[in-house]
């Protein structure tokens, strides 16, 4: 069952509200910062299990470090990290296979949300940001669709993209999402490694990332735009 010992993220403290200039550079540098991939080993031991409630197919996690809840396939299996990073909230996949999640979350300086009165000038700003991020990453071949999505009051933005896997040469396909919580930037990263098995994963997929929800007491963004499908 998916039990495991979170790292800790270090808090955030209590800073003056910046400018939006210097909220959008900070931004930036923590999206650079979430760029870096890993190496995964496989653990035996680590096998998934709820730590609160089930149904019969998923298991609900909770971080209360990095705030928030997520419900996970029962079947998939928590791998090690070969150079912890304690922002790195998990990383768990379906046994045997190089289809996974890679869960990043990182303190900002100041809460950063979308809501109804955030001007469109900054949103564009920000969609920038993540564009670019997305556009220059070195093994990125095709951007087959970019959003905004809204996931249960979170809202943020969504890059479905083929990329090539190095050691293989293969195709893969990843579903990048960036979510602004608040004083945290969540980074959620579902792959499907060969490109083939995306049809097959879509539906996890959609069902992992509508289960994403901050847990009370986090600042969710302002909820009045209606959802986007996430895939």
């Amino acid at each position: 069952m998916v039990t495991e010992e979170h790292s800790d993220v270090p808090p955030t403290s209590e800073a003056p509200k910046p400018d939006r200039t210097r909220l959008l550079v900070v931004l930036a540098v923590v999206i650079l910062g979430a760029g870096v991939f890993w190496f995964l080993n496989r653990s035996e031991d680590q096998a998934a299990t709820p730590e609160e409630e089930t149904t019969e197919d998923y298991a609900t996690i909770e971080d209360p470090e990095a705030g928030f809840t997520i419900k996970l396939p029962r079947d998939w299996m928590f791998f090690e990290q070969e150079q912890v990073d304690p922002a790195i909230r998990m990383v768990v996949g379906a046994p045997g296979t190089q289809n996974n999640l890679r869960m990043r979350v990182t303190p900002l300086e100041a809460p950063v949300v979308i809501n109804s009165e955030t001007p469109e000038s900054v949103i564009a700003e920000l969609q920038a940001q993540f564009d670019q991020y997305i556009d220059q990453g070195e093994s990125v071949k095709e951007v087959l669709q970019r959003q905004r999505v809204n996931i249960n009051g979170v809202q943020g933005w969504e890059y479905l993209y083929t990329f090539t896997d190095e050691p293989t040469g293969d195709e893969g396909v990843h579903s990048h999402f960036f979510l602004l919580g608040g004083e945290r930037l969540y980074v959620l990263v579902f792959q499907v490694l060969p490109a083939s098995n995306y049809e097959d994963y879509a539906r996890t997929f959609d069902e992992i990332i509508t289960s994403f929800q901050l847990i009370d007491g986090e600042e969710p963004a302002d909820s009045e735009e209606p959802a986007a499908s996430p895939t």
